[in-house]
């Protein structure tokens, strides 16, 4: 027989209605904790994604212009700027914003929103796009800011994420206060800031809140400027790149990458004697791997909490869940409003609930049945595939290797020549052959894409079956709630 793959967690402790962020780590974080990772997006504020609200926000400033930077700056929180006092410039920010937008934005509603809508369209996304749909239909809008954030300097950028976390300051959740008082509870704490967003972004948030280290996305800098990823698909509507950088120099810090690059830069995460805390709101599960590093993870004012159910060899012993207020909410409930609650937040809230080792069995011992089953034949099929996986990844390697030398040759051609246009040709060429080797690759991994499709519906449904409410909903209610909520991930 073969030895279990998965098991349950020792402890789920879900805080029910909102509670401070200090409150949330003086119950969550232990004293011996030496790692703390926070996200950023929706984790530091509710509902807000300062990534994408950077990008936003340089469509204000290359619509609208720089001398309308004060304009830009106070504008109410949110996406969009239409200001009618200047008709002529709102033209061209919405002309800017269709440019910036209007590919990523189709494409991930077809992939993203669309196929969420039913079962069987969700299911097609992993087979499209493989085992990690997720981080897969994320990169397309991801580079398409990577690639409008190369038209401007990088002090720009700093000035109009700067702007942006001001303006959204009522929705903050965690202040520097916080963690000052955190470093004086957990002698030796490391705190760090990963995130999917850019470099500018975690930047202004690590200088607000007194964070030494930040792991973010970029690409390389040059002459006061990123340089464009290499994928330079026709369809992100950007002028000819200033500067190309190569698969090496290109980061995306999402899904599992963004625990490969906490693992390198941080060793002490792979030490289980370590005490490690990630705090995320793991919106569409994308952090879900969290659950197999940490000795403890937190999800907070989260779409899609930490299932229940981890790997066998995880060293996560205990899942938070959390709500925890924002200015706003603090600020409303001195004012008089003792019970104020955010209307974004989902309804109804839920209920304080801690479930030990032996009621999570209990609870969810059909389901973790389930869940192992599946991870066995997942371990089977992905062995199958093996030798077929290692190959394609040679591949891969290769075609990398050679779109960093092109990269590298189009960057040192002279501007006015004819040598970018040949090398930039040839990038294009064999940004072809990549492709082809990972619908290869998608093609090989059906079998193991469909199987993961399997095992999130079952740990989704085993999250929501513990979710107690307010109300005194739980179970099939929950399972409602929770799939209200996760509309919009593949």
């Amino acid at each position: 027989m073969n030895a279990p793959l998965t098991r349950l967690v020792d402890r789920l402790v879900i805080h029910g209605p909102p509670i401070s962020f200090r409150e949330l780590c003086a119950r969550a974080v232990p004293e011996s904790t030496r790692l703390l990772v926070l996200d950023l997006d929706r984790t530091m504020h509710l509902a807000r994604n300062m990534g994408e609200l950077l990008g936003w926000e340089l469509c204000a400033y290359q619509g609208y212009g720089p001398e309308h930077l004060p304009a830009i700056a106070a504008r109410p929180p949110g996406r969009f700027f239409l200001d009618r006092s200047r008709p002529s410039r709102a033209v061209r920010y919405l002309a800017t914003t269709a440019r910036m937008w209007g590919y990523p934005g189709l494409f991930y509603f077809l992939w993203g929103k669309l196929p969420s809508l039913l079962a069987s369209t969700r299911r097609g996304v992993y087979r499209r796009f493989g085992p990690d749909p997720v981080a897969a239909v994320q990169r397309i809008p991801q580079l398409a800011l990577m690639h409008h954030m190369a038209q401007v300097p990088v002090a720009t950028l700093r000035t109009l994420a700067q702007q942006v976390w001001d303006r959204h300051a009522a929705d903050q959740v965690v202040e520097r206060e916080d963690l000052a008082w955190l470093r004086e509870r957990c002698p030796g704490i490391r705190i760090v800031i990963s995130s999917a967003s850019p470099q500018p972004a975690l930047e202004v948030a690590a200088r607000a809140l007194g964070v030494e280290d930040v792991v973010s996305s970029g690409a390389e800098e040059a002459g006061g400027a990123y340089s464009s990823p290499y994928q330079v698909d026709r369809l992100f509507l950007v002028p000819k790149p200033r500067r190309i950088s190569g698969p090496s120099a290109v980061r995306i810090n999402s899904s599992h990458a963004k625990i490969e690059r906490l693992l390198t830069r941080f060793p002490e995460l792979a030490d289980r004697s370590v005490t490690s805390v990630g705090i995320t709101d793991t919106g569409y599960g994308e952090d879900h791997s969290w659950a197999e590093h940490f000795t403890r993870v937190v999800d907070l004012n989260s779409s899609a909490p930490f299932p229940p159910i981890v790997p066998a060899r995880s060293p996560t012993r205990e899942i938070h869940s959390a709500l925890a207020l924002t200015r706003g909410e603090k600020a409303r409930r001195a004012g008089g409003d003792g019970a104020y609650v955010d209307p974004r937040r989902a309804e109804p809230l839920p209920a304080p609930a801690t479930l030990g080792a032996a009621e999570l069995g209990h609870r969810l011992g059909p389901l973790a049945g389930q869940v192992e089953r599946v991870a066995q034949a997942l371990a089977g099929a992905a062995a199958r595939i093996g030798l077929g996986r290692v190959a394609l990844a040679a591949e891969l390697a290769r075609v990398n290797a050679s779109l960093d030398d092109l990269a590298r040759a189009y960057n040192a051609a002279p501007e006015s020549g004819r040598g970018r246009g040949r090398a930039l040709a040839a990038l294009r060429a064999e940004l072809g052959r990549m492709r082809a080797v990972q619908r290869r690759l998608a093609r090989l991994e059906r079998p193991v894409s469909a199987l993961s499709y399997e095992r999130m519906q079952l740990l989704t449904a085993a999250r929501a079956t513990l979710q107690p409410t307010v109300a005194g909903r739980g179970g099939e209610a929950g399972i409602r709630a929770i799939g209200r909520e996760t509309r919009g991930a593949p």
